[in-house]
């Protein structure tokens, strides 16, 4: 299994962890691998939480949907990244969004009993992977603190400012991860409105909106909306 994850030093997950470690993990935690094809469910709303899970191709895209039939896309997952992280610990029983696949996607799924109690050899690759988890779970939070932030936003036009902000940092161009009624869905509005708002931005001369990518041209004016 090993031998189909590429670049493992750079996956969180396994930081300082070698690769005879991460093979030990596997067949100590009986971690398998799984392929789905585009728009399947990882796991849905309110299924049994039972695993912890990591993208080794592909993404996916964790939302909720309401009754309403609205969807709010929380965040998401690319490759290296794990999900299902913030169930481990919760005492929560049932999985309160879903995980949709975008593409052909790979996972590990990783069972959380590995996560709770130590294994007899009391390897050194279960303390380095309980703090490596501790690191993403922080880093997670940070994500969702910014993701509050961003819907703090009053108007349409204020919540993309702050999403185009986070996304270039120092950069002028930010790639599209997401299409527009997902990215609709993250910001909290409808597709029609983002087509509206981001047509105005243009016209203004605030952004270049393509179909991949979206160029800020006034940075100074995006700056002071937020």
């Amino acid at each position: 299994m090993i031998e189909n994850i590429k670049d493992c030093d750079r996956i969180h997950l396994f930081r300082d962890i070698k690769r005879e470690e991460i093979e030990k993990m596997f067949r100590c935690s009986k971690t398998v691998e799984r392929t789905f094809d585009d728009g399947s469910y990882v796991f849905r709303q309110g299924e049994t939480p039972r695993n912890l899970f990591l993208v080794l191709e592909g993404t996916v895209m964790i939302s909720k949907d309401f009754a309403s039939g609205k969807r709010d896309v929380l965040f998401i997952i690319k490759q290296g990244d794990v999900f299902g992280e913030m169930f481990l610990f919760a005492d929560t029983k049932t999985y309160w969004y879903d995980a949709i696949t975008q593409g052909k996607v790979k996972v590990l799924e990783i069972p959380w009993e590995f996560f709770y109690c130590f294994c007899s050899n009391a390897c050194e690759h279960h303390r380095m992977i309980t703090r490596n988890m501790l690191e993403i779970q922080s880093e997670k939070n940070f994500t969702m603190t910014r993701k509050l932030h961003l819907l703090s936003g009053t108007t349409l036009r204020e919540r993309i400012a702050l999403w185009l902000m986070e996304q270039a940092a120092d950069k002028d161009t930010v790639k599209l991860t997401m299409n527009r009624e997902e990215l609709a869905d993250y910001l909290g509005t409808t597709r029609p409105s983002l087509s509206r708002e981001l047509m105005k931005m243009q016209q203004e001369r605030l952004i270049v909106a393509d179909k991949n990518t979206i160029k800020i041209v006034d940075r100074d004016v995006l700056e002071t909306l937020y």
